[in-house]
C-alpha cells in the first residue's frame, strides 16, 4: 500500500499538470485550489503565491529534465556507445511519462535561463567539462571529423526531443493518437542511437 500524499504534494502535483497545460499566465490560483480540492487560503498558506509555487514547479521540472544526464555523462566506467543508448532511452522514458515536460521547460527557460539553472544547481560548464564530451572529442579525432562535440550532442537531443515538442503538428498531419505516439517514440528509441553512432562510425 502506497503512503498517502500530503496536501503539499497534492497541490504540487495538480499545479504541475495545470501549469504545463495552460502556462503561467493563464493559470489562476483558484484553478489549482479547486483541482486539488482545497481553498485558496490553504494553497497560499503552503506556497504564499502563484509565482512561488510556479518557481518550485519549474525548478523541479528542469531538474527532472536535465538531471537525467548527469550520472551518465560523468561516468568514466562506461563507453561512448553505452552512453548514447542510455541518454536516448532515459529521455524516451521521461517524455512518454510526461509529454508536456520538454515544451514547458524550454518555453519557461527562455525568460531567465541562468536563474532557473542556478536554482537547481546545474552549472553551465557541466556538459562541456564532462567525461562524455571527452569521449566524443576522442572519437571525432579518431575518425577525422573536424567538428565540435556539441554538434553531436545537440543532434542526439534534438532527434529525441523534437517529436515530443512537435506532437500537435504530428497529430494534425498524421492523425496520431496516444498509442500511435507511444509506438512512434519506441521506434525512435531504437533509431536515434543508430543514427548518432553511424555519424561517429561506432557501428563500423
Amino acid at each position: 500500500m502506497q503512503p498517502q500524499k500530503t496536501t503539499e504534494e497534492k497541490i504540487k502535483e495538480v499545479a504541475r499538470k495545470i501549469f504545463m497545460e495552460k502556462g503561467y499566465g493563464l493559470t489562476r490560483t483558484r484553478d489549482i485550489a479547486e483541482a486539488a480540492g482545497i481553498n485558496t487560503a490553504l494553497l497560499n498558506y503552503y506556497f504564499r503565491s502563484k509565482e512561488k509555487l510556479f518557481n518550485i514547479i519549474i525548478a523541479e521540472s528542469i531538474k527532472e529534465l536535465f538531471s537525467t544526464l548527469l550520472d551518465i555523462i560523468e561516468n568514466d566506467k562506461t563507453d561512448l556507445s553505452y552512453k548514447i543508448d542510455t541518454v536516448v532511452n532515459r529521455y524516451a522514458d521521461v517524455f512518454l511519462a510526461s509529454p508536456n515536460l520538454p515544451l514547458f521547460v524550454l518555453s519557461e527557460l527562455q525568460s531567465q535561463p541562468e536563474l532557473f539553472f542556478k536554482q537547481v544547481g546545474i552549472p553551465g560548464n557541466i556538459l562541456l567539462d564532462s567525461y562524455f564530451f571527452r569521449q566524443l572529442e576522442e572519437q571525432l579525432q579518431k575518425i577525422n571529423l573536424k567538428i565540435e562535440p556539441i554538434h553531436i550532442f545537440v543532434n542526439m537531443i534534438a532527434l529525441t526531443i523534437l517529436p515530443v515538442i512537435a506532437r500537435p503538428i504530428m497529430n494534425h498531419v498524421h492523425s496520431m493518437d496516444s498509442d500511435g505516439f507511444s509506438n512512434f517514440i519506441e521506434v525512435r528509441r531504437k533509431l536515434v542511437p543508430i543514427w548518432i553512432k553511424d555519424m561517429l562510425k561506432l557501428n563500423n
